[in-house]
């Protein structure tokens, strides 16, 4: 189970630095990957995301954002070997966009599931929950 957390965390290095390189996340991304975002104050609906997506995603936040960051406050192993993450996620704003000001900081409670195949995330599940902005 211990893998498992490494892989999360190699993914969470790799996201907080806005890391858009394929091979590195190929190495803890499954190439069948399917990550889901619930609806929330920036995505009114279900966005469903391949490895290309998450990709072209963070290549929109590297245009967007400065200083991500992720605090793990709570992680579950289940005996399954899905893992439960959850966390405060804080980016600052370098432009406008929709009803967010450039050098706003962006706050959000997040909880993560993720599931595994052949050692690597295969399915993520992600539920924000933005502060009002």
């Amino acid at each position: 189970m211990n893998q498992q957390l490494d892989v999360i965390n190699a993914y969470f290095d790799l996201v907080q630095s806005l890391n858009v390189d394929p091979a590195a996340y190929a190495a803890v991304l499954h190439p069948e990957v399917e990550q889901i975002e619930f609806p929330n104050l920036l995505n009114r609906t279900i966005q469903r995301r391949s490895f290309n997506d998450i990709l072209d995603n963070l290549r929109v936040g590297r245009e967007l954002l400065r200083d991500p960051s992720f605090e793990v406050q709570h992680t579950h192993i289940s005996a399954d070997g899905t893992v439960l993450v959850e966390g405060e996620w804080q980016a600052t704003t370098v432009s406008d966009v929709r009803s967010v000001v450039r050098g706003q900081r962006l706050s959000s409670q997040l909880c993560l599931i993720f599931e595994f195949k052949d050692g690597k995330i295969y399915r993520q599940r992600r539920y924000p929950c933005y502060e009002q902005f």
